[in-house]
């Protein structure tokens, strides 16, 4: 019989810039116990030209994660919110969400934005409103400097867009995540 070598579990705290690194791993010591399955993909952006490698999914359990994010405080609050943005659980990913949304650090921009190129429509509205209110030099910096990323979460808003919520928007414009698409297009093209 083959057997396989146990990869080594992926490192969340690769999502989040170098010099918090060290709280991550504590965050995640606590809400990965009793998780259903280790993180699965990850997408790279560049945030203030360092390279974060975000976990596309996090299998924790809810309650847990929950306890932690209302037991944590400060940066540790948004780093388990962070954290809890990419969860599998579209509850608990709007619930983290709500918890960033007033803080203007830029390690927190794609754990939001990302949230545009995903289902549920609740969260992609949450990030509509929320683009509205965000400096335009910010946003076109990291639109700037996250070209792919950008391209790919258009093909993402597209593809809810079509599959799910043609009908509520018949206009593409007029969908929630196009309108978060629409804002860093035209930041990023001013000067």
């Amino acid at each position: 019989m083959l057997t396989h070598p146990r990869q080594a579990r992926p490192d969340e705290s690769l999502g989040f810039p170098s010099a918090l690194r060290a709280s991550v791993r504590a965050a995640v010591a606590v809400v990965a116990q009793d998780e259903l399955a280790p993180p699965h993909g990850a997408f790279d952006v560049d945030v203030d030209g360092a390279t974060l490698h975000i976990p596309y999914r996090l299998y924790y359990d809810p309650a847990r994660l929950l306890r932690a994010l209302e037991d944590a405080r400060g940066v540790d609050r948004r780093i388990v919110a962070c954290l809890g943005t990419r969860h599998y659980d579209g509850h608990v990913r709007q619930a983290c969400l709500a918890q960033i949304l007033d803080s203007d650090e830029p390690w927190l921009l794609p754990y939001i934005v990302q949230l545009a190129g995903e289902y549920v429509i609740e969260i992609v509205e949450d990030v509509a409103r929320w683009i509205g209110t965000r400096d335009a030099s910010s946003l076109a910096s990291f639109a700037r400097a996250n070209p792919a990323w950008l391209a790919t979460l258009a093909r993402r808003v597209t593809s809810y867009w079509n599959c799910y919520h043609r009908p509520a928007f018949p206009d593409r414009a007029d969908y929630p995540g196009a309108r978060v698409l629409s804002r860093f297009r035209s930041d990023a093209t001013r000067r």
